[in-house]
C-alpha cells in the first residue's frame, strides 16, 4: 500500500566516522561536533530501533502523526500481513507492509533491545563531552544475550555498518591511548574480557575472510 512509502528509518552509522572519533580521543583530542554527530547518529538509529521492535510486537507508529496504532488482535498466532493498519489521522498501509519496510535492516532490537532503550534516554543527559563519549562507548560495545549471561552477536551491528565479522574486528582495533577519555579505557579492556569468554565473538573475530574471485 502507498502509505507504507511514507515510513522512514535512520541508516547505520558509517564506522569510519567512528574510527576518527577514537583515533582523535586516543590524543586527548575533543572534536565535540564529531562526538555530536556520531551521537546523534546512533540516537537516531536507537530511536528507529524501538519504533521497529514495537511494530514487530503489535503497536506500530504512524509516519504521520506520531501515534501508536495496534494490532487489533492481542494474540499474534492470529495476526497476518493483510491485515489494515489504519490510524485515525487518515494514514493507513497494512501491517505485512509496515513490516516489510524495516524487515532485514538489522532493526529489530533482540536481546540487546534494553541497551538501545538505555542509549534514548542516557544520551539527551549527557552534557559534557566525556558523557557522551561514555554512552557512545557502551552502546557500540554492547551484545546481544549478556543481560542473560551470555555474550552473541555484537549490537554494533544494529548500529553500526558492517557485517558482524567486520565489526568485532572494527572495535577490536578502535585507537585507545593514554590521552583516552577517562572510563574508554576501562570499557575496552571489558570487551576484550568478552570476547576470550564467547566462543561466538572469537570465531568471529579469528575467521579468516572470504576470498574474491
Amino acid at each position: 500500500m502507498a502509505g507504507a512509502d511514507e515510513i522512514r528509518w535512520a541508516r547505520r552509522v558509517k564506522p569510519e566516522v567512528i574510527r576518527r572519533l577514537y583515533t582523535l580521543d586516543a590524543k586527548g583530542i575533543v572534536d565535540e561536533d564529531l562526538i555530536d554527530e556520531v551521537g546523534y547518529g546512533l540516537y537516531a538509529r536507537c530511536q528507529s530501533i524501538r519504533q521497529a521492535t514495537r511494530a514487530h510486537a503489535g503497536k506500530a507508529m504512524c509516519p504521520r502523526c506520531r501515534n501508536d496504532v495496534r494490532r487489533a488482535d492481542d494474540d499474534w498466532r492470529r495476526w497476518t500481513k493483510e491485515a489494515p493498519l489504519v490510524c485515525e489521522c487518515g494514514w493507513s498501509t497494512t501491517w505485512g507492509a509496515y513490516h516489510k519496510s524495516y524487515q532485514g535492516k538489522q532493526l529489530h532490537g533482540g536481546q540487546a533491545y534494553p541497551m538501545f532503550r538505555g542509549f534514548i534516554d542516557r544520551w539527551p543527559e549527557a552534557r559534557t563531552p566525556r558523557d557522551k563519549m561514555l554512552a557512545i562507548d557502551a552502546l557500540i560495545h554492547a551484545c546481544h544475550g549478556q543481560f542473560q549471561g551470555e555474550m552473541g552477536r555484537p549490537a554494533a551491528c544494529n548500529v553500526i555498518e558492517g557485517t558482524a565479522r567486520d565489526l568485532v574486528r572494527f572495535l577490536d582495533e578502535l585507537a585507545y591511548g593514554r590521552q583516552s577519555t577517562d572510563g574508554v579505557a576501562a570499557r575496552r579492556e571489558q570487551w576484550a574480557a568478552d570476547v576470550e569468554s564467547s566462543r561466538w565473538l572469537r570465531w568471529l573475530r579469528d575467521v579468516p575472510p572470504r576470498r574474491r574471485g
